[in-house]
């Protein structure tokens, strides 16, 4: 369903049922209450994955100098934790970039 293609006019509908329903809070309650999660909007999404790779890259490089100066095992095993997830988020913002940037064929009418 990901791939699934729609034409501007059924963009807009779309987006007018969203706003529509987000404008009603007794069936964001209904929501809530039947535990489904709340989605945030891409943009949203992505600016939260790049602050959260760039607080695991600043995380990472404190604990390697503190690591290293100190010649602490732990320190160094938490930093390799830290440092696997930062590099884990890079290639995720990596695939969501590349996908962005892919040229898609003109749509068949």
């Amino acid at each position: 369903m990901k791939n699934v293609r729609l034409s501007p006019h059924e963009k807009r509908a779309l987006a007018g049922m969203e706003r529509a329903l987000g404008r009603d809070p007794a069936f964001a309650r209904r929501l809530q209450e039947m535990g489904a999660p709340l989605a945030l909007p891409a943009g949203w999404r992505s600016r939260a994955l790049v602050a959260a790779v760039i607080a695991f890259a600043v995380v990472s490089l404190a604990l390697l100098a503190v690591a290293v100066a100190h010649a602490h095992r732990v320190l160094l095993r938490v930093f390799a934790a830290t440092w696997l997830l930062t590099l884990a988020g890079l290639i995720r913002l990596t695939v969501r970039w590349s996908r962005g940037r892919r040229s898609t064929p003109p749509a068949v009418r």
